[in-house]
């Protein structure tokens, strides 16, 4: 490539990413990842396809008064030594050799995909060019940017263009082509605008100065292209396009062709007094050697990251693909048989890891899942809900003073009597129902859940995931139903035989000489009900509250600063508390909960509440339990009225009372030993007859429900989606592969090429200038991992250097906000680029222009 200086080894960097960008397109892969490239981005009338034209030196692109550019164009050039032809990736077998076949082809594929002819589409046309007369560089034409719709257009066409733009230039990989019309205020540029948005600090950015031609008399860019109004990094070029032109007589002349548009802008350069002495650093010919060499840098330094995010992407789709290799080894006589008996196994394997919680994935660790949730359910919803229940008929001894009225009717009793006692423990028992059916609901529909989720890796048969799920469903139905009958009869057992000679039964005796006591809940010991961890809110700002361990008791509630019990921060005493359930804040979403007294005195210090919140729901579940144990009831809970005047407003006699504080003891004691068989048998009766049995017809009889499926080899039938969605996988995977060899051969000839290097200049190395080849030979026996932060190590040892050079580097301005940039002083300096070493030469108006490869040219046609 006579026109790009450099080594061989970087001059293999342009065409190593236009094979990545055509395999990917290829195969129609949009990685998360964009390959380093150049976007082209200006307004509607800026030049920017005639920026294009002039850098290939043909006319090839869509032409007219109104907006022609409606998808994105990437365009690579190829250095080729064969004759010119294009060719379309969509089209992938067919050459074109006339550039008229290659406007029209563009034009056609427009329409293709934007059929309104009005609006716009972010889908590219992929067009390579290979030819003699370009250098190695790959650019994407963009849609000019439009401020108001022209008629016609859709109203938010403004708005799409620019989402388009943003699409590319907001990848650190992209370079930004900033194409702005010389005879508009450089600081109202809409292509600066919009790369400035994502380019704050102009690191990416490179400015293209068109019709300095069309200024006027008197009007020059000297100022802008010397990077002294608007910084960029990468500086400003100055090019002079064709197009209609007015003579100095006010008449139209006629649009030059490309040699003779080159040829006029050397001229004007040469000859106008603002820009002859930095000709050699304006024109198409330097823009187009300019954007091939920082492309190679932006390469070289982007090489790295991207090959380490093919990598990564590689090794998440070889885990999906090995899943498609094994099912294709199933594939052949018996397909059926061995895949429908792979599946349920590994459907089987699935189910018991869900419910023994093994084999955990990243989503298990933000919630509870399988059989998490049905252990939850068992320690803490469950004890709750029978908790509610038997705390909501409060006017228990209202009701004993009726029952043991009716039992006596007119005669005045002397004992207690048993009957009220039965009466009431069975009206107790009987509400236990509705929390154990609530319990198998709840489970019932966490296994569909599991259900579900483990069926999920069939989707790729469609129709035997929805047989799986309809089959085990069915069962759980009538595991379901026989559970509840299970629990049914459990309840008519409890009621059927009220055994008072159990050993934890408190007995009559006993009873009654607590209620003889005048404060039988005081002669019981303080017994300790809970301990753990609560936040308070009170007393604190709305950021700073603090996590403090409590201890509940039967008398009091304690909080410590730590689980040593050690210091002590207060302790709040149970008389007359109340709870009301509130919601988390706007900012904590954990769940809480309100203590308050009936009497409206302070409850904590001088606060009348006190908030506390617990780390989730199931263990704020818990805390109201444990209070509801001690005697602090919810809100909505009334108390019962312990008043001695009975249902029929008449005062109550001694007698009565003693006797029915003696039933509410042994009542009491009584159903707590009943609570404590249903907190066990229920969940042990609801794993026996719906998670076990589940299983076993997992294991034994599932596969055989599905052979008995009519016609069952649809069973294995993929989807459509499915089928697209494999081939997707498998040419990704494919596509990611051969990239990784692209870069990997590429690295291997960076190494070969840098030890031949090194051999042939070790007699004349001038070791203040490393060139890249002595970096890269340094480093031919270092392992390929370190080989990465090498290169990257080189560019920016070489962007240091060019930075302290006393001589601009010759194909960027200087660019530094505190160092104003300077004209190219004399002598001259050697700067080295990639090696090289490039001797600027005073601009004259005798100074040739480089020299550009001849080539025969015919029209719009081939030679």
């Amino acid at each position: 490539m006579t026109n790009q200086p450099g080594n061989p080894n970087m001059r293999m960097l342009i065409p190593m990413i236009n094979e990545l960008q055509r395999i990917f397109t290829l195969v129609n892969t949009r990685l998360s990842l964009t390959l380093p490239q150049i976007a082209v981005v200006g307004s509607q009338s800026a030049g920017k396809s005639s920026v294009l034209e002039n850098i290939v030196g043909r006319d090839f692109l869509p032409r007219g008064g109104s907006m022609v550019t409606k998808r994105p164009l990437v365009l690579q050039l190829v250095t080729s030594h064969e004759p010119e032809y294009g060719v379309f990736t969509h089209k992938p077998h067919q050459r074109f050799t006339n550039y008229a076949d290659i406007r029209q082809e563009i034009e056609n594929d427009t329409k293709a995909v934007v059929r309104d002819n009005i609006g716009v589409s972010n889908m590219p046309i992929n067009l390579t060019i290979y030819s003699p007369h370009v250098v190695n560089l790959t650019l994407v034409d963009l849609p000019g940017i439009v401020k108001v719709p022209s008629q016609g257009q859709p109203f938010d066409i403004s708005k799409k263009i620019d989402d388009i733009i943003l699409e590319y230039i907001s990848h650190e990989n992209c370079l930004i082509l900033a194409v702005t019309p010389a005879n508009i205020d450089i600081v109202t540029s809409d292509a600066l605008v919009m790369a400035r948005s994502k380019d704050p600090m102009g690191k990416r950015t490179i400015g293209v100065l068109t019709k300095l031609d069309m200024m006027g008399r008197g009007h020059n860019a000297r100022d802008v292209l010397l990077n002294k109004v608007v910084v960029l990094e990468r500086g400003f070029i100055g090019v002079v396009l064709r197009g209609q032109r007015v003579d100095e007589h006010g008449r139209t002349m006629r649009e030059l062709d490309i040699p003779a548009a080159l040829e006029f802008e050397r001229q004007f350069f040469l000859n106008d007094p603002a820009y002859h002495d930095i000709t050699d650093r304006l024109g198409v010919p330097y823009l187009q050697r300019t954007l091939s060499i920082q492309l190679t840098e932006h390469i070289l330094k982007c090489l790295p990251d991207l090959k380490r995010e093919l990598q990564e992407r590689h090794r998440n789709l070889a885990k999906e693909v090995s899943e498609y290799s094994k099912s294709a080894m199933l594939e052949g006589s018996g397909f059926d048989t061995k895949a429908l008996v792979i599946l349920t196994h590994e459907f089987q394997e699935d189910f018991d890891a869900a419910l023994k919680g093994t084999n955990l994935k990243d989503s298990d660790l933000k919630t509870l899942t399988g059989g998490a949730r049905i252990a939850t359910i068992f320690k803490y919803r469950f004890p709750s809900e029978l908790a509610k229940v038997d705390l909501q008929d409060k006017d228990m001894r209202s009701q004993l003073i009726l029952a043991i009225k009716n039992i006596r009717g007119f005669r005045s009793g002397l004992f207690t009597p048993d009957e009220a006692f039965e009466y009431i423990v069975k009206m107790q028992i009987a509400k236990f129902e509705e929390p154990i059916i609530k319990c198998v609901d709840m489970v019932v529909a966490d296994l569909k859940r599991i259900i579900h989720d483990v069926s999920t890796k069939l989707k790729r048969y469609p129709f035997l995931q929805r047989v799986v799920e309809e089959l085990l469903t069915q069962q759980l139905k009538e595991r379901e139903f026989t559970t509840k009958e299970a629990c049914n009869l459990y309840v008519q057992t409890q009621l059927a035989y009220i055994n008072t000679t159990n050993e934890d039964f408190i007995g009559f005796s006993n009873a009654e000489r607590s209620a003889n006591a005048n404060d039988a809940n005081r002669n019981i010991s303080n017994q300790i009900i809970r301990k753990g961890f609560l936040r308070v809110h009170t007393g604190g700002k709305i950021f700073q509250a603090k996590d403090f361990y409590f201890i509940l008791s039967t008398d009091n509630l304690s909080w410590y600063s730590d689980s040593d019990e050690r210091e002590k921060k207060y302790m709040l005493h149970l008389e007359n508390l109340r709870r009301r359930d509130t919601e988390g804040g706007f900012i904590a979403k954990r769940p809480q909960l309100t203590l308050y007294t009936e009497d409206g005195r302070n409850v904590y210090k001088e606060h009348r509440v006190l908030d506390l919140s617990a780390e989730n729901k199931e263990e704020m579940e818990s805390w109201k339990e444990a209070f509801s144990r001690a005697g602090v009831y919810s809100d909505r809970v009334q108390r019962a009225d312990t008043t001695t005047t009975s249902t029929d407003g008449t005062p109550s006699d001694p007698h009565m009372e003693r006797q029915v504080e003696t039933i509410n003891i042994l009542v009491t004691s009584y159903m707590k030993i009943v609570a404590k068989m249903t907190r066990d048998f229920i969940p042990k009766t609801i794993v026996c007859n719906i998670v076990q049995e589940l299983r076993k017809y997992i294991t034994r009889e599932l596969l055989v429900n599905l052979y008995a499926v009519p016609d069952s080899k649809t069973l294995l039938q993929e989807s459509a989606e499915e089928r697209q969605r494999r081939a997707a996988k498998i040419s990704e995977f494919e596509a990611v592969k051969s990239a990784l060899d692209i870069i990997e051969k590429f690295y291997m000839n960076a190494r070969a090429l840098s030890t031949v290097v090194m051999q042939s200049t070790l007699g004349n190395v001038n070791f203040s200038h490393i060139t890249i080849n002595n970096h890269i030979g340094h480093l031919s026996n270092v392992p390929m991992s370190q080989l990465d932060s090498s290169i990257n190590t080189y560019t920016n040892r070489s962007s240091v250097h060019r930075t302290q050079s006393n001589q601009p580097a010759w194909n960027s301005f200087e660019t530094h906000a505190n160092h104003q940039p300077t004209a190219p002083s004399t002598p001259p300096v050697l700067s080295y680029i990639h090696g090289s070493a490039i001797r600027p030469v005073p601009a004259t108006p005798q100074r040739s222009l480089p020299p550009v490869p001849p080539r025969p040219y015919n029209g719009s046609s081939f030679s």
